[in-house]
This record gives C-alpha cells, structure tokens and sequence, in this order.
C-alpha cells in the first residue's frame, strides 16, 4: 500500500515540465452580482449570494487533469518534502534501535532508492496500448560524463553514511542541530576553493549557529561523542558535495535535478556497499538473525523499504518544492521543516530535554534562518 501511495504521487511531483501559474477568479459571476436589485427579498439575495459562490469556485477549478496535477504540483511537494522528511526520520532512528548496522542500513538505503528510481525508468505496460512507457525517461549519459559525477558522489555516499551513523549513537534531535551548524563549513570551503568571500552581515549570522549547536551539544542529556562528529562530518561532506556540484553542473544543464539525483545515488551505492560490507559484514548475518527473531521478518523488511522509498522521495520533494518557490520561502520553509523533525521526534521517541538544550536548539535554528536570508540578500545586491 505504501509503495501503491508513492507511485501515485510520483506520477504527480515527478514531471520535469516548469511549473505554470493559474488564472484563478472569473469576474463575470461579480457583473451579475452587481446588477442584482435592492427589491430582492433577503432569503433570496443570501441563496443568489451562494450560489453565486459556488459558480465563482467552479470557474476558478482548472478544467482538465493536467491542469489540475499542474495546479497541486507544488502544495503536494511541500507536503511530501515535510512528511517524508519527518517519517523517515523517525523510521531511520526506529530501524538503528533494532538493528545497529548504521553502514549497512545506509548502503541498504541507497539500495531501495536506487531499486526505485530503476522502476520509474522502466518501461512499463499500459491498459488498452500496445507501447510500454516508463514514468520518467531515463537518462543517457557517457562514459566521460559519468566519471566527472564521481567526486559528487563520493560526497553524497559519505555525507549520507555519516548522517546514518550519528543518530545511531544519539537522538534523533541532537543529530539535527548538530546538522544546523553546515552553513558554517559552506563558508569556509567556498572562501578556500573558489575565493568566494560573502558580506560580514552573512558571517555575523553564523556566530548563533555555532553559539546555539554548543549550548545544545554541552546540555545535552544522552549526549554521544560519536553522534557529535558524525554529524559535524556530515556537514563537511554536503557542504563539498555542494561545492563539488557546481563545477561541474554547468555540464548537465540537459539533465534533470530528479534524473541527475537518480543518477548519483546509484553511484554513490556502488561505492558505499563494498565499504559498509568490509565495516559491519562479519557480525551482519548473525546480527540480522537476532532482529528478524525480536521483530518479525516481514516487519523488519517493510521498515528497510519504507525507509529507503521515503528517504528518495523526500530528496526529490525538496528539490521540486524548493526550486518553485523564492529564496525567502525557502529559508522559512527549511527552517520550519527542521523544527518540524526536532519536535516531533522527541515527542515521539520521548526523548529528555534540558531547558538550555532548548535554547540552544532555537538559537541554532534561528541563526540558520537568518544565515539563509543574509546570503539571499547578498546574492541579489550582488546581481543587482
């Protein structure tokens, strides 16, 4: 069923067509409206007004399918980015509980999105036609191509290990404002590689992030060394796989985000399977034995597929969602949607907070919010 749920909202976030806007109000239902006379009992000026309404709504529906998936493209991918994002977050700390493999559930991860992005390439059978169509046209890419998307991979495949890794060992909150503190190596690797120096303003709003993941990482109740660094070189690897994307994403321009994000993430599995397997494969049989014993084998390989399927969607959400909107309301939005995480996992898992890793959890998030819209506003005085 979940799988049955993610196609069909594939086959309406994944189209790669530029998103169109509506005309939405018809004026002519208000011209009649106008011309109603005063001498209309009231019973039937309020039925007129009605149903004058319910007209009003009906000219404003998109007529035809494709207009109406155009119209719900993006409200479905911001609510696909938040959901996703907060349910996996939860079943990812929910499947390190029962089975402590943090490199091998990351590689499994990678696995189930990759078997997924496959399924949308394929050529599938439609009723009443002859021709098989696959739900997104697959790439074609060379030899040459594929090895300068490498590097990118490499990060990505480290960048996603690390973040597995760190709520392994601690809280699902904790990981997340430890992952606040990323704009911090963006800074500092983009001064180091491209010489790209931005306006003290943008500096100045990254001393609350650093004050705010310090303050929560010292109050920390369940606090993990091994969570703390993990995270932190989770931010290390996203931050160079960024920097890394934009040499050489000028070549790909033909591409398409979701494809190219297909694309990585098989690339990224087939150098992260070996390394986990040589990390965690002598105790995986016997390890995997013990948890299909306490939870069931096919509970247990539901949570690996509801993992790995929501971790690609949510990606690809947040790419469709934050490439439709402006800058601004991207900032507030990732903003809110981290908060989302935070909160609902410590209600979830009923995870202890102190009253300083609170504030220091809000201070991160707030400096990460004004970190966004200083960088925004430098942008546009530089293009300006």
């Amino acid at each position: 069923m979940f799988i049955c749920v993610l196609l069909a909202a594939q086959l309406v976030v994944g189209d790669e067509r530029p998103i169109v806007g509506r005309a939405s109000v018809a004026h002519s239902s208000h011209q009649r409206h106008d011309r109603v006379k005063p001498i209309l009992s009231e019973p039937k000026s309020h039925a007129l007004l009605k149903q004058q309404k319910r007209v009003e709504l009906t000219a404003s529906l998109p007529k035809d399918p494709a207009s109406l998936i155009e119209a719900l493209k993006v409200p479905l991918a911001f609510a696909g980015w938040y959901l996703l994002s907060i349910f996996y977050s939860i079943m990812n700390k929910k499947v390190l509980t029962v089975w402590n493999f943090p490199c091998v559930f990351s590689a499994t991860q990678l696995l189930v999105g990759g078997l997924w992005v496959l399924l949308l390439w394929a050529p599938l059978p439609i009723p009443g036609r002859k021709t098989w169509t696959s739900i997104r046209a697959a790439p074609q890419l060379s030899m040459a191509q594929l090895k300068k998307l490498t590097t990118v991979a490499l990060f990505l495949a480290s960048g996603h290990l690390l973040s597995t890794v760190a709520p392994a060992y601690g809280t699902v909150a904790f990981t997340n404002v430890v992952k606040t503190a990323e704009p911090l190596f963006t800074c500092l690797f983009s001064a180091l590689f491209f010489g790209e120096i931005f306006s003290l303003t943008v500096y100045l709003t990254l001393i609350p992030v650093i004050a705010g993941v310090c303050i929560a990482t010292a109050s920390e109740v369940s606090f993990s060394m091994i969570s703390l660094i993990s995270g932190l070189l989770s931010n290390v690897a996203f931050a160079m796989r960024a920097i890394s994307a934009k040499e050489v994403m000028g070549e790909f321009k033909s591409l398409s985000a979701q494809n190219l994000y297909g694309v990585l993430t098989l690339q990224a599995l087939a150098m992260l399977l070996p390394a986990s397997l040589l990390l965690e494969g002598r105790s995986i049989v016997s390890g995997t034995a013990d948890t299909i014993k306490a939870v069931g084998g096919w509970a247990f390989l539901k949570l690996l597929l509801m993992t790995g399927v929501s971790h690609y969607m949510y990606n690809e959400c947040a790419f469709l969602a934050l490439s439709s909107v402006h800058p601004v309301t991207h900032a507030v939005a990732n903003t809110v949607k981290r908060i989302a995480v935070i909160v609902l996992s410590v209600l979830y898992f009923r995870d202890p907070l102190t009253l300083s890793g609170c504030v220091g959890s809000a201070i991160a998030i707030v400096g990460v919010l004004l970190y966004s819209l200083a960088k925004n506003a430098d942008k546009a005085k530089r293009l300006s």
